[in-house]
């Protein structure tokens, strides 16, 4: 229910308008946009508030603490940024590979490491699939050097460098309806519209979520936002890694030879209208990648009490979705 609340400040009077949402159960929180000292604006308000998403914690405190491990014992090796080219470079250009095969580029690992480095590739290439790990890298690069805010001109840009030579409309918002296995995006025109209410999401979301639900949440919305006719799936998990790499947090990639999996997932996401299945696989794929920086030295003991046992293989979560996937 919206209600309008009055404010005195000063001897003035401020009118909001205001709604209450429910971010779990039990819990509530009230949001609330400006509308004035008099009703005049109160449409505009109307249209805002209804743009404003509920935020809520997707991860557990003992789940916080264990990537707050991991990120500790990481930064003791390694700078977040293009000095990862030295330190991590196979760890980047298997982004890369992965990132790009998930969407069916057909270049392998190897030679997708040879275009990175500037050698020569084998001929049965075309010049879109090359072109597509050379824009991958610029795309890292951008965003290693980015100091920009979080917004839309962020997103195209990403986008057109994604997509340059590639598509005609790279670093456009689509303006044709595109579909994603059973899943139907949003209609174009109501694409900037739910764009909108993204990066108002963002602005409220990272004053309160840990960085890695932000991150982990901006792939899932985007994702499902669509905003692009290709390129989607690939820009998402750019940008959540961007959002890693600003919080000093290590790159978290996603393997096509796990893709089912995370296909699985995102069909989870999508029939149960919930989030938090997506942020518990991230989680599982990420401490799986990074377990050596958690069970070292005296750390093992801790990240074992921390996760009771409650970390699941991939080939187990993978299974269990298999059995639940003809009911979603």
């Amino acid at each position: 229910m919206v209600y309008i609340e009055k404010k005195k400040i000063g001897g003035r009077e401020y009118l909001y308008l205001s709604k209450n949402v429910r971010v779990s159960k039990g819990k509530w929180r009230k949001i609330r946009k400006y509308v004035g000292t008099d009703l005049s604006n109160l449409e505009q308000a109307e249209k805002e508030l209804e743009l404003i998403q509920p935020v809520k914690r997707l991860l557990t405190l003992r789940q916080m603490k264990i990537i707050e491990l991991l990120k500790t014992n990481y930064l003791k090796k390694h700078k977040i940024g293009k000095s990862l080219w030295k330190t991590e470079k196979d760890q980047i250009i298997s982004f890369i590979y992965n990132t790009n095969a998930i969407e069916g580029v057909p270049v392998s690992f190897e030679d997708t490491k040879n275009i990175v480095e500037g050698e020569k590739t084998a001929e049965r290439y075309g010049k879109r699939d090359i072109l597509e790990v050379k824009n991958m890298k610029e795309c890292i690069d951008f965003l290693f050097d980015y100091k920009g805010g979080f917004n839309l001109g962020l997103l195209l840009k990403l986008h057109k460098i994604e997509m340059d030579g590639v598509r005609a409309d790279a670093g456009r918002i689509r303006t044709g309806q595109n579909i994603v296995g059973n899943y139907l995006p949003p209609r174009p025109k109501q694409v900037p519209v739910e764009l909108e209410s993204f990066f108002s999401w963002f602005k409220e979301a990272e004053k309160i979520l840990h960085p890695f639900e932000l991150a982990g949440l901006v792939h899932l919305k985007i994702a499902r936002i669509h905003p692009f006719m290709d390129g989607n799936g690939r820009v998402s998990r750019l940008l959540m890694n961007h959002i890693l790499f600003q919080n000093n947090y290590p790159l978290l990639n996603i393997y096509n030879s796990e893709k089912m999996l995370y296909y699985l997932v995102l069909r989870e996401v999508d029939a149960k209208k919930k989030e938090k299945p997506f942020i518990k696989y991230l989680y599982q794929v990420y401490i799986t990648q990074y377990k050596n920086y958690l069970l070292q030295n005296n750390d093992a003991s801790m990240y074992a009490k921390l996760s009771k046992g409650k970390t699941r293989p991939v080939e187990e979560m993978m299974n269990d979705l298999r059995d639940k996937s003809d009911r979603f």
